[in-house]
């Protein structure tokens, strides 16, 4: 019996990353891997690799948001670790919410369905 492993093809895409650490978010790179060798097919985001506190939280939480602006339509793919006993969030707290984490925001394809660089 013998095994091999089929090595995926990785890419790094841009998007913006809201740290509790930082006074304004950044725009960095998240590893993505790739359906296919070419980077024709879809992106699969990795974002424990941007986020911290795996201790503490060791899951990411995600959700899509669709943004409708005159004709136009964004659509965005939000990766985010939320729990009471993570740092606050300066960037994503108001007076009325306490946000305690980090999130980070990739852009979507409009004819892909896949995340693409921001």
């Amino acid at each position: 019996f013998l095994l091999t492993a089929i090595k995926t093809a990785e890419l790094h895409l841009q998007c913006r990353l809201y740290s509790s650490s930082w006074r304004k978010p950044r725009q960095v790179t998240m590893l993505t891997h790739c359906s296919d060798r070419l980077h024709s097919g879809k992106h699969f985001p990795v974002p424990k690799s941007l986020l911290d506190c795996a201790m503490v939280q060791p899951y990411v939480h995600n959700c899509l948001v669709t943004l409708h602006e005159g004709r136009h339509v964004y659509q965005f793919c939000i990766f985010f670790k939320w729990h009471c006993r993570l740092r606050t969030n300066p960037l994503l707290s108001s007076i009325n919410h306490i946000f305690q984490g980090d999130a980070v925001i990739m852009r979507m394809g409009a004819s892909t369905g896949s995340v693409v660089n921001m």
